[in-house]
């Protein structure tokens, strides 16, 4: 697997939280998933994971919440 994608278990993992919070996160964000040949498992780019840890302004989180 290269260097720059996670599996979604990784990810959850780095980011905290459990792996269906993370699963409903790539639906809600609706984040590009990835396969590999040959793997069973689900990736997503670190680039992606990266920005989910990046804060949210007051004002962006109140509409997202609306």
């Amino acid at each position: 697997m290269p260097e720059n994608f996670l599996t979604v278990d990784e990810a959850a993992k780095e980011l905290g939280v459990h792996r269906v919070t993370m699963w409903q996160e790539v639906s809600r964000l609706d984040l590009p998933t990835f396969r590999f040949f040959g793997e069973r498992k689900t990736f997503l780019r670190r680039e992606d994971v990266d920005r989910l840890r990046e804060p949210i302004p007051i004002e962006r989180a109140k509409k997202v919440a609306a």
